[in-house]
């Protein structure tokens, strides 16, 4: 497990959460971090686990996140056929950055939005 790929995870959503980097850490454990990089700085990563994913930027991008889709989402979509994610129900940033790549809501359930994607509209 990539120590910089938790950290830009975490730095994305430690302002929603009341535990350490190291306790957010040991609760991903069996989750896979595949690191977004912008040449040779790690600038966000995705959490994947089966068809599961969630993807958070430590610092806002300043460059194309489409390779990034491909790598990761594509590899879903082929393994699983669909692709799932949950977004805070006040993130509208989040939620239009998911619809943007093709999920879709599929319900909400205490304040979060399951989407759901079959098909990437950067892909």
């Amino acid at each position: 497990m990539s120590s910089k790929a938790i950290n830009a995870i975490y730095n994305s959503v430690k302002s929603r959460l009341s535990i350490t980097e190291e306790q957010f850490a040991d609760a991903m454990k069996g989750w896979e971090f595949v690191e977004l990089t912008n040449g040779d700085e790690v600038v966000g990563a995705v959490m994947i686990k089966g068809n599961e994913l969630h993807v958070g930027y430590s610092k806002k991008p300043t460059f194309s996140i489409r390779r990034h889709i491909k790598q990761t989402l594509k590899k879903l979509l082929d393994m699983y056929g669909e692709a799932v994610t949950t977004v805070n129900s006040s993130n509208e940033k989040g939620i239009n950055f998911c619809k943007r790549l093709g999920f879709v809501v599929i319900s909400e359930y205490e304040g979060q939005i399951i989407m759901k994607c079959d098909r990437c509209n950067y892909v």
